[in-house]
């Protein structure tokens, strides 16, 4: 017989796993992608983009989480 909650596994895995990507980015993208390009216009809109990101990933993570009696 299967968990009930095995239902929320995959969605808790994929949230760790854009978790992760967006870990990897905000280490990635400024420092080798935007950092020898120059581009100063760039860098302020990654990083606001990056906060919306992490801040959507913060809500989908909260918007299911439930005390288990």
């Amino acid at each position: 017989m299967s968990d009930p909650s095995d239902g929320n596994r995959g969605a808790g895995r994929l949230w760790l796993a854009a978790v992760a990507v967006t870990i990897l980015a905000g280490v990635v993208v400024p420092y080798a992608i935007l950092g020898p390009a120059g581009s100063t216009r760039a860098v302020p809109v990654f990083w606001t983009l990056f906060g919306l990101v992490v801040i959507g990933l913060i809500v989908a993570g909260v918007a299911r989480w439930r005390d288990e009696p």
